[in-house]
């Protein structure tokens, strides 16, 4: 495999590059995966672990560092009269969609062997990194907002790991988490890491299973960095590249107001998400709340060449989805609901018949609902 700059075509070696491309200082993408084998997959192997053949990380010979991470429930269900599949990513060991691409880098890192591993995170990729880093028997360092929820900050720190916490918005966390790489402490960034995006392609080639071997017409997902958006895209793209499928997907990204540079910069017709200055950030949807994701050009493009759509949501339209959503069974946390919102928006972008699927990230325990009195 090679990494890969989609914007100035920059390529190294996987196991020599950089995290960053030299030329744009954009993150890199692994290229030159082997080619989707559906008779390659191995049921018998834990969760997203049965597509190990097209998931070069984990040396021969080898088990995978896994706690069974992947092949979430795909739930049929009926959302305000719109026939729709939730994606249940909520269901992961760590208990967010998070866990899909951590494992796979985990097992990239370890191969490489690094020993320390360090992280900035509104909650959710914290927890998950801390997780399969005490799993991999790993030291985690772990920075995060001040104002992340709770329950998630008790959770990197149950792990073992070491929490930071870092006054001002989710961008200064990410700010004082690249000032402290020092010493053998590896950047291990959920947004930034070529593995945990390959990882992430794991999502598209689950759906592509459960709808029996064809891909949705839409899929709707939330953004903050857009880690399971650009990471489902490029894993129905490679189903296609392998001669598998001959579709593709629309895609839907969702952001919660007020911080919503996709949606501004999509509708805006740009190419790239400008830099600005946000107001603070919802104190609901927390996982969405990135105010400049590093991905934004590649997000962009996936949408446009997908014939997709980006739509903002309010806190109250969270809420009311969020309660609504687990009336019905799925316990979800706020940043999740943002997707049942938007399908709200939508109804009349979707055609009769058309099959949607919308992911649930991350478990309602994440954070405690507002609804209940």
């Amino acid at each position: 495999m090679i990494a890969y700059c989609p914007s100035s075509h920059f390529a190294a070696p996987a196991e020599e590059s950089p995290l960053r491309c030299p030329v744009t200082g954009e993150p890199l993408e692994f290229r030159g995966h082997p080619l989707f084998d559906p008779g390659a997959i191995d049921p018998a192997l834990p969760g997203h672990w049965r597509y190990r053949a097209m998931l070069p990380v984990v040396p021969a010979g080898r088990a995978p560092i896994t706690l069974g991470e992947g092949w979430t429930p795909l739930i049929e269900d009926v959302w305000e009269g719109l026939p729709v599949s939730w994606k249940f990513d909520a269901l992961m060991p760590s208990g967010s969609y998070k866990d899909r691409g951590i494992s796979v880098m985990i097992n990239w890192l370890v191969r490489q062997g690094v020993r320390t591993v360090m992280d900035d995170s509104s909650g959710n990729a914290g927890a998950s990194l801390a997780c399969y880093a005490a799993r991999a028997g790993l030291l985690a360092r772990i920075f995060v907002p001040a104002y992340a929820p709770e329950p998630k900050k008790a959770q990197i720190a149950v792990y073992g790991a070491e929490l930071i916490e870092v006054s001002g918005t989710r961008s200064a966390a990410t700010e004082a988490a690249e000032a402290a790489q020092r010493g053998d402490a590896v950047y291990a960034s959920h947004a930034w890491h070529p593995a945990c995006l390959m990882g992430f392609m794991t999502a598209a080639w689950e759906i592509w299973e459960q709808l029996h071997r064809r891909v949705p017409d839409w899929f709707v997902a939330p953004v903050g960095y857009g880690g399971i958006l650009l990471g489902a895209w490029r894993g129905f793209q490679h189903l296609r590249a392998s001669g598998v499928t001959d579709g593709l997907p629309r895609l839907v990204a969702v952001q919660a107001r007020p911080i919503t540079p996709i949606v501004d910069a999509f509708h805006a017709g740009l190419d790239q998400v400008p830099r600005r200055s946000w107001a603070p950030p919802s104190p609901l949807a927390d996982g969405i709340a990135v105010e400049r994701p590093v991905r934004g050009r590649s997000i962009l493009a996936a949408l446009r060449q997908s014939g997709g759509t980006a739509v903002a949501v309010t806190d109250e339209e969270i809420l009311t989805a969020q309660e609504k959503l687990a009336r019905r069974g799925l316990f979800v946390e706020p940043t999740s609901a943002s997707v049942a919102a938007a399908l709200t928006h939508l109804r009349g972008t979707f055609a009769r018949g058309e099959t949607v699927v919308a992911v649930l990230t991350g478990l309602g325990l994440k954070k405690l609902p507002e609804f209940i009195e």
